[in-house]
Protein backbone atom coordinates (compact mmCIF):
# COMPACT_ATOMS: atom_id res chain seq x y z
CA UNK A 1 0.00 0.00 0.00
CA UNK A 2 1.21 3.51 -0.82
CA UNK A 3 0.25 4.92 2.60
CA UNK A 4 1.93 2.14 4.57
CA UNK A 5 3.84 3.55 7.54
CA UNK A 6 7.61 2.99 7.17
CA UNK A 7 9.18 2.95 10.67
CA UNK A 8 12.77 2.91 9.39
CA UNK A 9 12.25 6.00 7.22
CA UNK A 10 10.57 7.79 10.12
CA UNK A 11 13.47 7.09 12.47
CA UNK A 12 16.01 8.24 9.87
CA UNK A 13 14.05 11.46 9.31
CA UNK A 14 13.76 12.15 13.04
CA UNK A 15 17.48 11.61 13.59
CA UNK A 16 18.37 13.90 10.69
CA UNK A 17 16.10 16.64 12.04
CA UNK A 18 17.67 16.31 15.50
CA UNK A 19 21.22 16.57 14.11
CA UNK A 20 20.30 19.65 12.06
CA UNK A 21 18.66 21.27 15.09
CA UNK A 22 21.68 20.59 17.31
CA UNK A 23 24.11 21.84 14.68
CA UNK A 24 22.09 25.02 14.26
CA UNK A 25 21.82 25.60 18.01
CA UNK A 26 25.62 25.42 18.37
CA UNK A 27 25.95 28.44 16.10
CA UNK A 28 23.50 30.63 18.01
CA UNK A 29 24.95 33.74 19.62
CA UNK A 30 24.57 34.24 23.36
CA UNK A 31 22.44 37.38 23.86
CA UNK A 32 24.76 39.86 25.53
CA UNK A 33 21.90 41.89 27.00
CA UNK A 34 20.81 38.83 29.02
CA UNK A 35 24.21 38.34 30.71
CA UNK A 36 24.25 39.77 34.24
CA UNK A 37 27.64 41.49 34.30
CA UNK A 38 29.16 43.39 37.23
CA UNK A 39 32.62 44.93 37.47
CA UNK A 40 34.90 43.01 39.80
CA UNK A 41 38.56 43.00 40.76
CA UNK A 42 40.77 40.32 39.21
CA UNK A 43 43.49 39.34 41.67
CA UNK A 44 46.12 36.65 41.03
CA UNK A 45 48.86 35.61 43.45
CA UNK A 46 50.90 32.40 43.24
CA UNK A 47 53.29 32.75 46.17
CA UNK A 48 56.63 30.95 46.52
CA UNK A 49 58.71 30.94 49.69
CA UNK A 50 61.90 31.96 47.82
CA UNK A 51 60.44 35.10 46.20
CA UNK A 52 58.75 38.29 47.37
CA UNK A 53 55.00 38.41 46.81
CA UNK A 54 53.92 39.59 43.35
CA UNK A 55 50.20 40.34 42.94
CA UNK A 56 48.45 40.96 39.63
CA UNK A 57 45.43 43.30 39.98
CA UNK A 58 43.07 44.16 37.12
CA UNK A 59 39.38 44.72 36.32
CA UNK A 60 37.04 42.13 34.85
CA UNK A 61 35.79 42.50 31.27
CA UNK A 62 32.33 41.70 29.87
CA UNK A 63 32.22 38.35 28.08
CA UNK A 64 31.98 39.95 24.62
CA UNK A 65 34.51 42.72 25.25
CA UNK A 66 37.64 42.23 23.11
CA UNK A 67 39.56 45.14 24.67
CA UNK A 68 42.88 44.61 26.39
CA UNK A 69 42.85 43.88 30.11
CA UNK A 70 42.72 46.94 32.35
CA UNK A 71 45.45 46.80 35.00
CA UNK A 72 44.58 48.74 38.16
CA UNK A 73 47.54 50.89 39.21
CA UNK A 74 46.02 52.73 42.18
CA UNK A 75 44.67 49.82 44.24
CA UNK A 76 45.51 49.23 47.89
CA UNK A 77 46.84 45.69 48.35
CA UNK A 78 47.27 44.59 51.97
CA UNK A 79 48.78 41.28 53.09
CA UNK A 80 48.75 40.11 56.71
CA UNK A 81 50.62 37.13 58.12
CA UNK A 82 48.60 35.21 60.69
CA UNK A 83 49.30 36.84 64.05
CA UNK A 84 51.34 39.64 62.41
CA UNK A 85 50.87 43.22 61.26
CA UNK A 86 49.39 44.28 57.89
CA UNK A 87 51.81 45.11 55.07
CA UNK A 88 50.80 47.32 52.11
CA UNK A 89 52.33 46.24 48.79
CA UNK A 90 53.84 48.68 46.28
CA UNK A 91 52.87 48.94 42.60
CA UNK A 92 55.89 48.36 40.35
CA UNK A 93 56.17 48.81 36.57
CA UNK A 94 59.55 47.04 36.73
CA UNK A 95 57.81 43.92 38.07
CA UNK A 96 55.43 43.81 35.12
CA UNK A 97 52.81 46.13 36.55
CA UNK A 98 52.29 44.11 39.73
CA UNK A 99 52.11 44.89 43.42
CA UNK A 100 55.18 43.58 45.28
CA UNK A 101 56.08 43.05 48.92
CA UNK A 102 59.37 43.68 50.71
CA UNK A 103 59.32 40.22 52.30
CA UNK A 104 59.15 36.56 51.32
CA UNK A 105 56.29 34.42 52.70
CA UNK A 106 57.32 31.81 55.25
CA UNK A 107 56.71 28.05 54.89
CA UNK A 108 53.99 26.77 57.21
CA UNK A 109 52.39 30.20 57.65
CA UNK A 110 48.97 31.42 56.50
CA UNK A 111 48.26 34.86 55.06
CA UNK A 112 45.22 36.98 54.30
CA UNK A 113 45.10 39.42 51.39
CA UNK A 114 42.72 42.31 50.70
CA UNK A 115 42.48 44.47 47.57
CA UNK A 116 40.65 47.81 47.50
CA UNK A 117 40.06 49.90 44.34
CA UNK A 118 37.86 52.92 43.71
CA UNK A 119 34.43 52.04 42.31
CA UNK A 120 34.87 48.27 42.75
CA UNK A 121 33.88 45.89 45.54
CA UNK A 122 36.73 45.15 47.95
CA UNK A 123 37.91 41.56 47.49
CA UNK A 124 39.54 39.16 49.93
CA UNK A 125 41.29 35.83 50.08
CA UNK A 126 43.49 33.67 52.26
CA UNK A 127 46.39 31.44 51.29
CA UNK A 128 48.56 28.90 53.09
CA UNK A 129 52.28 28.32 52.58
CA UNK A 130 52.95 24.56 52.81
CA UNK A 131 55.72 23.12 54.95
CA UNK A 132 59.14 22.36 53.38
CA UNK A 133 59.59 19.12 51.44
CA UNK A 134 61.38 16.33 53.30
CA UNK A 135 63.97 14.01 51.73
CA UNK A 136 63.89 15.30 48.15
CA UNK A 137 67.64 15.31 47.30
CA UNK A 138 68.02 14.62 43.58
CA UNK A 139 70.56 12.34 41.87
CA UNK A 140 71.32 11.45 38.24
CA UNK A 141 72.81 8.31 36.77
CA UNK A 142 73.83 7.98 33.11
CA UNK A 143 73.44 4.91 30.87
CA UNK A 144 70.63 3.25 32.81
CA UNK A 145 68.88 1.92 29.70
CA UNK A 146 68.13 2.59 26.04
CA UNK A 147 65.27 4.34 24.27
CA UNK A 148 63.17 3.02 21.38
CA UNK A 149 65.90 4.00 18.90
CA UNK A 150 68.64 2.23 20.84
CA UNK A 151 70.24 5.40 22.27
CA UNK A 152 71.36 5.31 25.92
CA UNK A 153 69.24 7.16 28.49
CA UNK A 154 69.86 8.32 32.03
CA UNK A 155 67.68 8.45 35.13
CA UNK A 156 66.89 11.41 37.40
CA UNK A 157 65.79 10.24 40.85
CA UNK A 158 64.63 11.67 44.14
CA UNK A 159 62.45 10.69 47.09
CA UNK A 160 59.78 12.56 49.02
CA UNK A 161 58.79 11.70 52.58
CA UNK A 162 55.07 12.40 52.45
CA UNK A 163 53.36 13.78 55.55
CA UNK A 164 50.62 11.36 56.65
CA UNK A 165 48.81 13.97 58.75
CA UNK A 166 47.50 15.93 55.77
CA UNK A 167 46.64 15.80 52.08
CA UNK A 168 49.70 16.82 50.06
CA UNK A 169 50.20 18.04 46.51
CA UNK A 170 53.39 18.46 44.47
CA UNK A 171 54.62 20.06 41.28
CA UNK A 172 57.73 18.67 39.54
CA UNK A 173 59.69 20.57 36.90
CA UNK A 174 62.81 19.26 35.10
CA UNK A 175 65.37 21.40 33.26
CA UNK A 176 68.55 20.62 31.31
CA UNK A 177 71.54 22.93 31.11
CA UNK A 178 72.21 24.31 27.63
CA UNK A 179 75.90 25.21 27.21
CA UNK A 180 75.38 27.58 24.26
CA UNK A 181 72.56 29.52 25.92
CA UNK A 182 74.29 29.20 29.32
CA UNK A 183 70.90 28.63 30.90
CA UNK A 184 68.56 25.91 32.10
CA UNK A 185 65.86 25.00 29.56
CA UNK A 186 62.61 23.16 30.24
CA UNK A 187 62.81 19.44 29.55
CA UNK A 188 60.01 16.95 28.74
CA UNK A 189 58.95 14.99 31.81
CA UNK A 190 59.13 11.24 31.13
CA UNK A 191 58.11 9.29 34.26
CA UNK A 192 59.50 5.77 34.61
CA UNK A 193 56.78 5.03 37.19
CA UNK A 194 53.89 3.28 35.40
CA UNK A 195 51.33 4.90 37.71
CA UNK A 196 52.55 8.43 36.98
CA UNK A 197 52.80 7.85 33.24
CA UNK A 198 49.20 6.61 32.80
CA UNK A 199 47.19 9.83 33.17
CA UNK A 200 49.69 12.60 33.98
CA UNK A 201 48.50 16.13 34.77
CA UNK A 202 50.63 19.10 33.77
CA UNK A 203 50.41 22.82 34.36
CA UNK A 204 50.73 25.36 31.56
CA UNK A 205 54.52 25.47 31.95
CA UNK A 206 54.79 21.70 31.49
CA UNK A 207 55.48 20.78 35.13
CA UNK A 208 53.97 17.54 36.45
CA UNK A 209 51.19 17.80 39.06
CA UNK A 210 51.00 15.01 41.66
CA UNK A 211 48.77 14.34 44.66
CA UNK A 212 49.59 11.85 47.41
CA UNK A 213 46.36 9.82 47.18
CA UNK A 214 48.27 6.62 46.35
CA UNK A 215 51.28 7.12 48.67
CA UNK A 216 49.98 9.09 51.66
CA UNK A 217 52.49 8.96 54.53
CA UNK A 218 55.02 6.90 52.56
CA UNK A 219 58.52 7.64 51.32
CA UNK A 220 57.80 7.93 47.62
CA UNK A 221 60.51 7.40 44.98
CA UNK A 222 60.30 9.32 41.70
CA UNK A 223 62.30 8.37 38.61
CA UNK A 224 62.40 10.16 35.25
CA UNK A 225 64.14 9.32 31.99
CA UNK A 226 66.69 11.78 30.58
CA UNK A 227 67.13 11.68 26.78
CA UNK A 228 70.48 10.90 25.16
CA UNK A 229 72.77 13.94 24.96
CA UNK A 230 70.48 16.24 26.96
CA UNK A 231 72.95 16.99 29.77
CA UNK A 232 75.20 20.03 29.64
CA UNK A 233 78.90 20.07 30.53
CA UNK A 234 79.14 22.81 33.19
CA UNK A 235 75.86 21.70 34.82
CA UNK A 236 73.68 18.70 34.05
CA UNK A 237 70.13 19.16 35.26
CA UNK A 238 67.94 21.26 37.52
CA UNK A 239 65.09 19.64 39.47
CA UNK A 240 62.41 21.98 40.86
CA UNK A 241 60.01 20.40 43.35
CA UNK A 242 57.17 22.38 44.90
CA UNK A 243 54.93 21.41 47.78
CA UNK A 244 51.59 22.98 46.84
CA UNK A 245 48.67 24.17 48.89
CA UNK A 246 45.40 22.48 47.94
CA UNK A 247 44.11 25.65 46.27
CA UNK A 248 47.31 25.91 44.21
CA UNK A 249 46.82 22.33 42.97
CA UNK A 250 43.09 22.82 42.29
CA UNK A 251 43.80 25.94 40.25
CA UNK A 252 46.29 24.27 37.89
CA UNK A 253 44.21 21.08 37.76
CA UNK A 254 41.18 23.12 36.64
CA UNK A 255 43.27 24.92 34.01
CA UNK A 256 44.49 21.57 32.67
CA UNK A 257 40.92 20.21 32.57
CA UNK A 258 39.72 23.42 30.87
CA UNK A 259 42.31 23.02 28.11
CA UNK A 260 41.75 19.28 27.60
CA UNK A 261 37.93 19.29 27.59
CA UNK A 262 36.19 20.69 24.54
CA UNK A 263 33.76 20.09 21.72
CA UNK A 264 30.30 21.30 20.82
CA UNK A 265 28.56 19.01 23.32
CA UNK A 266 30.93 19.41 26.28
CA UNK A 267 29.91 21.04 29.53
CA UNK A 268 31.91 24.15 30.41
CA UNK A 269 34.83 23.52 32.79
CA UNK A 270 35.09 26.28 35.42
CA UNK A 271 38.53 27.54 36.41
CA UNK A 272 39.07 27.36 40.17
CA UNK A 273 38.50 30.68 41.96
CA UNK A 274 39.05 31.46 45.66
CA UNK A 275 38.63 35.24 45.69
CA UNK A 276 35.68 36.56 47.72
CA UNK A 277 33.88 39.42 45.88
CA UNK A 278 36.33 39.07 43.00
CA UNK A 279 37.91 36.73 40.48
CA UNK A 280 41.26 34.91 40.52
CA UNK A 281 43.51 32.84 42.72
CA UNK A 282 45.63 33.29 45.85
CA UNK A 283 47.73 30.25 46.72
CA UNK A 284 51.13 29.27 48.08
CA UNK A 285 53.95 26.81 47.32
CA UNK A 286 57.16 25.80 49.08
CA UNK A 287 60.03 25.35 46.58
CA UNK A 288 63.14 23.18 46.58
CA UNK A 289 65.72 23.39 43.77
CA UNK A 290 68.48 20.85 43.18
CA UNK A 291 71.24 21.55 40.64
CA UNK A 292 73.07 18.44 39.44
CA UNK A 293 76.64 18.99 38.22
Amino acid sequence: MKNKFNLNNYIKSALLSTIILLGTSCEMDLPANEVNYKDRIVMNLLANNDQVLSVHVAKTLPIFDSAAETIIENAKVTVTEEGGSPSVLTFSFISGGKYVSNFKPKPGKSYSIQVEATGLPTCYSRFIMPSPISGAKSTWQDNTGVDASGFPIGTLSFEIQDDASQRNFYEIGLFRYEDIAADFLEMPILPLDAELSQNPKFNKAGALLVDDASFNGERKSFKFSTPFGSAGSQYKYLVVIKSLSQDYYKYFESLEDYQVQGGAFSDPIPVFNNIINGVGIAAGACVQRDTIK
